[in-house]
């Protein structure tokens, strides 16, 4: 005999809007099978659905409950108060916000006019002087790929100001970029917890010699071996008013998105950034623009 218990998280185990409230969180080890037929009795009893009768009764959080759902849909929680995570990285703790909306829209047109065009593609992200806001754009960037399960790759290229590893809050401690280039270590992308499908390399051990690491051909060999086990690598760069570092890893990649600050960024200089990386053979997908 099936017993309300049962239906209420009976399911199919499959991802997605098909699964229960209850299963998630019964598998997530928020509520026990014993607390089923309680949840179940107040949900009728009330007219609730099934995540607001538990939160009720004391047995979840409101944050369990996003949790479970952003499970049902296939999106990525919010991260909780104490991630280690910057609050910089407004896409994934402002997901609804216009500024995040704008990064989707901007996903959309990279996905039908570069990233479709063959697997393991990767893309530099240059600006001219703000290396802070180059490193912001990238990483919230990289976020809402990783939101469609897109196994994304991101990449801090900026061997002389490194700015990721503060961002997602991993140090730097562990082998980075620059360790992996010079052969002192293999490449060991950090999956970046909680979000899902986003790996990181930061930028690793402060080099003398940045720009030499960048034009050896260990880099574009190493780079190779990482970005064949993504979907999509995204690569933050160093500002190219100061250094070549940039242009170097955008010829590489083939393609560039430029980033520029609203009533900051100088045209000549975003010209002359333009004419550099046209220079050496970049195709350039646009501009995004930040305020």
């Amino acid at each position: 005999m099936t017993t309300l218990a049962q239906i209420a998280i009976d399911d199919n185990e499959s991802p997605g809007p098909t699964q229960r409230m209850g299963r998630i969180l019964l598998n997530s080890g928020k509520i026990k099978p014993t607390d089923i037929k309680t949840i179940v009795e107040l949900q009728n009893k009330r007219g609730m659905r099934f995540g607001e009768a538990a939160r009720k009764l004391g047995l979840v959080t409101t944050a369990d409950v996003r949790a479970a759902l952003a499970k049902q849909f296939a999106c990525t929680p919010v991260p909780e108060k104490g991630s280690r995570l910057s609050r910089a990285l407004t896409a994934a703790f402002l997901p609804q916000s216009a500024e995040v909306e704008a990064l989707r829209s901007l996903r959309s047109e990279l996905m039908l006019r570069y990233f479709n065009a063959s697997p393991h593609l990767t893309l530099a992200l240059c600006g001219t002087d703000d290396a802070r806001g180059i490193a912001q754009t990238t990483a919230n960037l990289a976020i809402v790929f990783s939101q469609l399960g897109l196994r994304t790759l991101l990449i801090d290229g900026n061997l002389r100001e490194p700015q990721l590893h503060n961002l997602f809050g991993i140090g730097d401690r562990h082998p980075g970029l620059s360790d992996v280039i010079a052969g002192r270590a293999q490449p060991q992308p950090v999956e970046v917890a909680p979000l899902h499908s986003l790996w990181l390399v930061h930028a690793g051990t402060r080099a003398p010699n940045p720009q030499e690491l960048l034009a050896s051909r260990n880099y574009g060999e190493r780079m190779d071996e990482l970005t064949n086990q993504f979907d999509v690598t995204l690569i933050n760069t160093s500002p190219m008013k100061r250094t070549r570092d940039a242009q170097l890893i955008a010829a590489h990649c083939g393609a560039a998105l430029l980033v520029a600050q609203q009533h900051k960024s100088r045209m000549k200089e975003v010209e002359s950034m333009c004419a550099n990386l046209w220079g050496v053979g970049v195709r350039l997908l646009g501009v995004a623009l930040r305020q």
